[in-house]
């Protein structure tokens, strides 16, 4: 017997609409709503039994496929909240915690978003013999500390066979091991592996009562993204406990070698004052008995002493130069800046190293530019890279050989730094005077041309050997011409001659690049 219509139905419906409804078998009735708004009532008619049949097949597989939506939704929520708990944690590592608040952190994750009474990390420790518990939450809290046998343990049977594990009943697994404080309710378990590098170095686990959720396929592969996390924090951690211990113990090699320079510069000052004392000594007497203004000297007197007062001259340079590349080391030296004649310097560089020349016969052809030159620069530290040039060539030249010195002005780029610190370096188009010593010696290798300005560094060819000197003419002059911000460089062609150049700014150094004083009045060149 079907259901009749509602008299209010019955009531709004006219005469002949009453006998249509009179062939009606029964009828359906769906509630139209909108926003939590009730717009009316939809009415379906049904004439034969066999559309009521059919209508409530349909009806059972709506409400099939509306428990199926559901089911999904829920799902979909569900998904929603581990995907917005992963999010919070993962911005938890990156805020640079502690790894035990961490480790804290993850363990309730994982306890909530597997619906666990418990959750464990527990890490490799003493060799691979054991692992401690770094974290608990809920009742497995207690435990942290404690050590889990690696061959009597499910994390230690996860950690050595590198695979996950499913324990439906701790009490009954042989793997199992029950730390102390370790609840007996606390029957089943997933446990899944920490992997970092290649290497297995602990697992995270959850645990649950008999009663509880039971752990599938699907709560391995969300405790092991929430182990994943763990390694990453893991891996962050010591990279920079890592970074930190370089940090030290380069702050503490930087004062050890800041204290190593302060040594040195203290030890060549005053060994330089104890040789130079004796050595001016020995030179002036030299000198003196050379000029016979203490009697006559024969020939072979005289061989003698031009022997020792040219020896001792020449190791008084070595001392010099050895506390002047000590003074630059230590930032102690500071150039005296004036207007210098460029032309002036040459001139008397050449007339210096004439001796140098003769004894070997050779010629020194001068090459000035017209125009002026003159630049802002110490005119000592100039005139003892110029004499440290002309030495050089004259030095690797042969005898009757050419050497050529050129000096132009030009506009030249030059080295600036680019912050404050020093640090880093662009180049900047600055006028500039040019100047070039060339030989035609047996110059070098391109290999060794990196060698060429490095202090106590010579040239390794059997020419070099046979010349005396200590290697540190041209890394003075380096470090001079870079004091005034300028360069300096050479070039070669094997078997043919070198020629070594360098280049000043007229304006002088810039602030940034040296101490510089100015020149105090009547001070000698």
């Amino acid at each position: 017997m079907l259901p009749s219509p509602p008299k209010a139905l019955r009531r709004a419906l006219s005469p002949g609409a009453l006998t249509v409804l009179a062939t009606v078998c029964g009828w359906v009735g769906i509630v139209l709503v909108w926003q939590q708004s009730l717009l009316g009532v939809l009415l379906a008619l049904l004439t034969t039994a066999l559309a009521w049949a059919g209508f409530i097949q349909a009806k059972a597989a709506a409400d099939r496929q509306a428990r199926s939506l559901q089911h999904a939704l829920s799902a979909a929520a569900a998904r929603n909240r581990e995907l917005e708990r992963l999010r919070q944690l993962a911005a938890s590592l990156l805020a640079g915690r502690s790894l035990v608040s961490i480790f804290t952190e993850v363990t309730q994750a994982a306890a909530d978003l597997l619906e666990s009474e418990a959750a464990l990390v527990a890490l490799v420790v003493e060799e691979g013999r054991f692992l401690r518990i770094a974290a608990g939450s809920g009742p497995l809290a207690p435990v942290i500390g404690q050590l889990l046998p690696m061959d009597n343990s499910l994390s230690g049977w996860v950690v050595v066979n590198d695979q996950p594990l499913l324990s439906e009943n701790m009490d009954a697994d042989p793997r199992s091991f029950r730390p102390d404080a370790t609840p007996a309710s606390l029957r089943t378990a997933a446990l899944v592996p920490l992997r970092s590098a290649g290497f297995v170095i602990g697992t995270i686990s959850v645990h649950n009562r008999r009663d509880g959720r039971q752990y599938d396929d699907d709560a391995l592969q969300l405790l092991q993204t929430l182990g994943d996390q763990v390694v990453v924090a893991i891996d962050r951690t010591n990279v920079l406990e890592e970074s930190r211990r370089n940090e030290r113990a380069l702050a503490r090699k930087n004062r050890e070698l800041v204290r190593a320079t302060q040594l040195k510069s203290q030890f060549l000052a005053n060994m330089s004052h104890e040789l130079r004392t004796p050595l001016n000594a020995i030179n002036g007497f030299s000198d003196l008995l050379l000029t016979e203004a203490m009697g006559s000297v024969n020939d072979e007197q005289r061989e003698f002493l031009e022997a020792v007062l040219r020896n001792g001259q020449h190791l008084l340079e070595m001392i010099n130069s050895v506390l002047d590349l000590s003074k630059i080391e230590a930032g102690a030296m500071t150039l005296q800046l004036a207007p210098t004649d460029l032309r002036e310097a040459v001139t008397a560089a050449v007339a210096d190293t004439a001796s140098l020349r003769t004894v070997r016969r050779q010629t020194c052809a001068v090459e000035v530019d017209t125009g002026a030159l003159v630049a802002i620069a110490d005119e000592l530290r100039v005139k003892q890279v110029l004499i440290n040039l002309l030495s050089n060539a004259s030095k690797f030249t042969p005898e009757a050989g050419q050497i050529r010195l050129a000096v132009v002005r030009t506009r030249a780029p030059l080295p600036v730094p680019s912050g404050g610190d020093g640090e880093g370096a662009h180049l900047l188009s600055r006028d500039a005077i040019w100047v070039s010593v060339s030989d035609t010696g047996i110059g070098f290798r391109p290999e060794d041309a990196t060698r060429l300005f490095l202090e106590f560094s010579q040239v390794d060819s059997s020419a070099s050997r046979q010349q005396q000197g200590t290697g540190l003419g041209l890394a003075l002059s380096k470090r001079f011409v870079e004091l005034h911000g300028g360069t300096i460089g050479a070039e070669s062609i094997f078997g043919r001659g070198s020629t070594f150049w360098f280049i000043l700014p007229v304006d002088g150094p810039l602030p940034m690049q040296v101490n510089a004083a100015p020149r105090p009045e009547g001070a000698a060149s």
